[in-house]
């Protein structure tokens, strides 16, 4: 009977002792999700959560904002890209003509840390004439579309210069505004978008008009070293230099980010190595697929002879990805 009690006592006391596992993704105490958005360190759920003030996110109706963005709602955080999505003001239905030129006033993101990418969004021009992209008095990009009165040939998925035109922008940007010209600029819109989502219509599911005048923009989120402390397998932060269109350079730094581990690498028990990874034998490789999510890759473990994984606790046992 002594002997039961004790058992049952060893087994409360290391129930008891038992260490909780660290969240990987937010600061301890820190919330990580927000609504179905995860929002990983560097940002942060709530005062004291996040890496600074830029990146302190509000969680309101299971919806996450940036109050240091005029609380725009964010819509994904992708650590392998240094990319934030949100929606941001969509410019539409140009008014106020004057001399057949319709002048809106600029997006600024002022001395934030954010940039609009120029590899994950386009300019996109709906309607009839003439849309240019302006920074600073400077042309960045253009758009031009022939004009008919046939609404069906500027569908999206035939935004090939009648009624609808698309283009790439050359940089990365911290303002624009945009300026019609010729056609009816009195209808129609032009508007920076992220690709992704404007290819694929997944922001379509809400109207876009009077009553929801947003689209989807990503910005490239940038850091200081200073401010850096990368996780063990990682190890010290990398930096890297962003080209703006009038010859300055903004110069960031940050955590690589192994595809096989899971967790953020700017926190310092952030980096674990996945699930799927974890469970493969000595002898077998943790593939990545081709196909990327968004959030992340889908793994499986292939046998290969020869191979020999080092250590699933080791620093670096595996290959690293590059964002870039």
């Amino acid at each position: 009977m002594k002997l039961f009690q004790l058992y049952h006592l060893l087994v409360c006391l290391s129930l008891i002792i038992t260490p909780i596992a660290p969240q990987k993704y937010s600061k301890p105490g820190c919330l990580d999700t927000c609504g179905k958005v995860k929002i990983p360190y560097p940002f942060g759920i709530g005062a004291n959560c996040s890496i600074n003030n830029w990146y302190v996110v509000d969680c309101n109706s299971s919806k996450p904002y940036l109050p240091a963005l005029n609380h725009l709602e964010v819509l994904l955080v992708n650590l392998y890209n240094h990319i934030v999505t949100v929606y941001a003001p969509m410019i539409y239905d140009f008014q106020n003509q004057v001399q057949n030129r319709s002048q809106v006033s600029s997006i600024n993101l002022g001395t934030s840390p954010f940039l609009f990418s120029q590899l994950q969004n386009k300019f996109v021009l709906k309607g009839c004439g003439n849309a240019l992209m302006i920074d600073h008095g400077i042309v960045v990009a253009g758009c031009s579309t022939s004009c008919t009165n046939d609404s069906s040939v500027s569908e999206r998925n035939n935004c090939f210069g009648i009624m609808c035109c698309q283009t790439e922008i050359p940089h990365y940007l911290q303002s624009y505004s945009l300026e019609r010209q010729g056609g009816d600029v009195a209808r129609g819109s032009a508007f920076l978008v992220d690709k992704k989502s404007y290819d694929e219509g997944s922001f379509f599911g809400q109207s876009i008009g009077v009553e929801n005048p947003y689209v989807p923009i990503s910005l490239l989120w940038t850091l200081t070293e200073s401010v850096l402390s990368c996780c063990d397998k990682i190890g010290s932060p990398y930096k890297f230099t962003v080209d703006m269109h009038n010859g300055t350079s903004v110069h960031s730094s940050a955590c690589a980010v192994g595809n096989r581990y899971e967790g953020s690498p700017y926190l310092p028990f952030g980096c674990k190595l996945n699930k799927v990874c974890a469970s493969c034998k000595d002898d077998e490789y943790c593939e990545p697929n081709i196909n990327y999510d968004g959030d992340g890759f889908n793994f499986t473990c292939i046998e290969v002879e020869g191979y020999k994984f080092q250590s699933k606790s080791s620093q670096l046992g595996v290959i690293l990805g590059n964002p870039y």
